[in-house]
Parts: C-alpha cells; structure tokens; sequence
C-alpha cells in the first residue's frame, strides 16, 4: 500500500471512530468497534500493514455501522478508501 492508501484508510478509521461516538449503537457493538478501531490504528501505524487485517477489520466496522443510519458517511469513506487501496470492500454482503 502506498502513502496516500494508507493516509485514506487512517481517515476512514476517524470518520469511524467519530461515526460510532455519535450513533445509537448497543454498548456491545461500541466496544467491538472501538477494539476493531484500535486494532486498525496499530496496523496502519506499521511501516508495511497487512493487507489482509486491514481488509477483515474495516469491513467488520462498516457491518457494524450499518445499524446506525446516521454512519452512512462513515461507511462510504470506509468503502471508498478500501477500493482505492486496491482491498475488497464486501461489507455489504
């Protein structure tokens, strides 16, 4: 992944972060998210991030996210910055 994929992928993880702060979501649901958030921010922290835990992570958060309407934004970053990094984007399956 290049500079600018990873620069995206981090937003996408803020507008995330920021999304589910403001969602009615379950506490449960925060707390998976949240973990899945800082799981992503150690990853995209690593000089080379796996392709592969990025994928599965941030696919988990826009599932997540789908049950909170006000999050929309958030999912189409999420989608958007997966696609550009040339990852699949499959949450919506």
């Amino acid at each position: 992944m290049d500079h600018e994929a990873i620069y995206r992928l981090q937003k996408a993880v803020t507008l995330a972060r920021q999304a589910t702060e403001q969602a009615r979501l379950d506490n449960c649901d925060v707390g998976d998210i949240d973990d899945a958030l800082e799981a992503l921010d150690t990853e995209l922290a690593k000089p080379t991030p796996n392709r592969n835990t990025v994928t599965l992570y941030l696919n988990s958060v826009a599932r997540s996210l789908i049950a909170a309407p006000s999050a929309r934004d958030a999912r189409d970053q999420i989608d958007r910055a997966l696609r550009l990094a040339g990852l699949p984007a499959t949450w919506e399956q």
